[in-house]
């Protein structure tokens, strides 16, 4: 038994290298670079938090509240945060239990030396409107 437990722990820790090895590698913030705000919203005008999921159809690790791009075409797939008292207004139970169905990706086109502020857009009565957007450009 332990001579088959060895071979597939190698097998396997292989897997997970060369798999980390393929993720999306993110810009340096000293490299000529593109700044993605995510954690500046304003409840206020119903514009809710996200967190980076997907870049290009990759998954990505848990980033912070930025994280910098390279000059080019983007599609970004967000986890929402929607505050759940503003969504108990809004919607109905039915609607809820719809929630990870909503809109969560954005294409976007990015340019160094810029900084782009997005949250989720939640401020239409209809849910079916509801989106990730860049709300500033800076």
């Amino acid at each position: 038994m332990k001579k088959i437990t060895i071979p597939l722990i190698i097998l396997f820790t292989g897997i997970l290298i060369s798999g980390s090895a393929l993720a999306f590698k993110f810009a340096s913030p000293s490299d000529p670079s593109a700044k993605v705000v995510m954690n500046h919203s304003n409840s206020a005008k119903q514009l809710f938090p996200v967190k980076l999921l997907m870049v290009n159809g990759e998954n990505v690790p848990v980033r912070g509240d930025a994280v910098w791009l390279q000059p080019g075409e983007y599609e970004l797939r967000f986890s929402t945060q929607i505050n759940s008292n503003y969504t108990k207004q809004i919607m109905g139970l039915k609607q809820r239990r719809g929630l990870e169905s909503l809109k969560n990706t954005l294409k976007i086109n990015v340019e160094a030396e810029k900084s782009y502020y997005v949250a989720y857009d939640a401020s239409s009565n209809n849910t079916d409107d509801w989106q990730p957007v860049v709300y500033k450009v800076k």
